[in-house]
């Protein structure tokens, strides 16, 4: 198994403390875990009011199923490299994602439980077929590694499919009505704190596609400037937030 790689002293070559690595190494993983936290449960609160009202409604609970696949792929990569951050990223994301998807699951209309269906099945063949090769077939850690991390940055870039959507439609409305500015500002900070990590070990499955959700929020937050929100009128009782805020991303 490869060793984690933050496991690094945190003393110089004149074994000075060395708040650089400190940082990099430990506090910036550490508060990206804490925003991750946050940012997969900020959706719990409308599921649990779905729960109460026993419907739906128009909401797409397709981007719960994406947080299952995707927290459930950076595990593997997590636990491949005894990498206890990305593990404590994720884990929280993978059990509140089960539960979302469950509970959604029951008040869909048929139309959108057979999308949601595929699209787990989809994400379950991929992964255990990965776990598969990887536990049968390939002996180099470096290669399972790898497998892993393209598996996982895969799934994320699958994951990514939500705030393009929502760009694009910022930019034929001109209205930031459906974004949300401080979930951008979070999925820039947090992108950003793990690039940080991801560079400091070396790691570019984590740095990389890190880099591009925090310019994503970095975008967002742009778009909203530009072009303000316009007020929607809604019609009374059809007030449920929004399940998801596009642009989720975590290591």
């Amino acid at each position: 198994m490869t060793a984690w790689t933050g496991r690094r002293a945190l003393l110089d070559d004149d074994d000075e403390f060395d708040f650089k690595k400190l940082f990099l190494h430990h506090l910036a993983p550490g508060l990206g875990c804490i925003i991750a936290f946050l940012m997969f449960v900020s959706p719990l609160k409308t599921v649990l009011q779905i729960r109460a009202n026993k419907h739906l409604g128009d909401l797409n609970p397709l981007p719960l199923v994406a947080i299952i696949a995707n927290c459930a792929a950076w595990l593997i990569y997590g636990c491949i490299n005894a990498d206890p951050y990305v593990i404590t990223a994720n884990e929280p994301g993978l059990l509140l994602g089960i539960f979302m998807t469950v509970s959604c699951y029951g008040f869909a209309d048929p139309k959108a439980r057979d999308v949601m269906l595929k699209a787990l099945m989809f994400f379950a063949v991929l992964l255990s077929a990965v776990g598969i090769a990887i536990a049968l077939f390939i002996e180099e850690d470096e290669t399972a590694s790898k497998t892993a991390g393209y598996t996982a940055v895969f799934i994320l870039l699958c994951y990514y499919g939500a705030p393009l959507s929502t760009m694009a439609e910022v930019l034929r409305s001109r209205s930031s009505a459906s974004l949300f500015w401080p979930t951008s500002l979070m999925n820039t900070i947090n992108g950003l704190l793990w690039v940080a990590y991801g560079t400091a070990v070396s790691d570019p499955f984590i740095a990389v596609p890190n880099a591009i959700g925090a310019a994503f929020g970095v975008i967002q937050i742009g778009l909203i400037n530009i072009y303000p929100a316009k007020k929607v009128s809604t019609p009374p009782g059809d007030d449920v937030e929004p399940l998801i805020h596009e642009g989720r991303h975590v290591a």
